[in-house]
């Protein structure tokens, strides 16, 4: 379950936010071995950078963001307008943003950053129908190397269970066309 912090105070007329397609893997770019759970700090920093609050009362970019210890804390309601990605509109609420605390250009993430990315990917494919080739890597829009070189995009995509997955049909509509195809043979005999 992800862990939405002490939150400020929330606003009472919520925006209407649009349904995540895509989801984006970011790091966070500073070592967890410096900091391994950079939530305020990054917080802090994205508040000096844009002041762009959520309605969750957070300043970070980034819809949630995973600790070193595999914690995932939510800076932003899903849908929810992003400061993490603006190439493409991906900022737009068509993107969930999933930071990872580190930088995977020097370092790799730790066993519990994996499992609780694999834990919020297969939560929000299946939430959102989102097949996997769209969970896109930050390096595929800019010009930088987000979310680093000792994190690949096809390992991320193996983290989907196929039961999560909603762009392939699960064993009752395979069975259906099955005896849909051996009912149109029966009647041609």
């Amino acid at each position: 379950m992800t862990q939405t912090i002490n939150t400020p105070e929330k606003e009472t007329n919520k925006p209407k936010h649009k349904k995540p397609i895509y989801i984006m893997i970011h790091h966070t770019a500073v070592s967890h071995e410096k900091n391994p759970d950079q939530f305020k700090a990054n917080n802090s920093y994205h508040q000096s950078m844009w002041n762009f609050k959520s309605s969750l009362g957070f300043y970070l970019g980034y819809h949630y963001e995973i600790s070193k210890a595999g914690r995932a804390k939510k800076a932003r309601e899903d849908g929810e307008p992003s400061a993490a990605c603006y190439q493409k509109n991906m900022n737009d609420g068509r993107c969930l943003h999933i930071a990872i605390d580190g930088n995977f250009d020097i370092e790799k993430p730790a066993p519990a950053q994996i499992y609780k990315l694999r834990d919020l990917l297969n939560e929000k494919v299946k939430e959102y129908s989102i097949s996997k080739d769209q969970i896109v890597f930050h390096n595929a829009y800019t010009n930088k190397s987000c979310p680093g070189k000792n994190l690949e995009l096809s390992f991320v995509r193996s983290l989907i269970s196929p039961n999560a997955l909603h762009d392939e049909p699960n064993n009752k509509e395979k069975i259906i066309k099955v005896i849909e195809y051996l009912m149109k043979l029966i009647k041609e005999l």
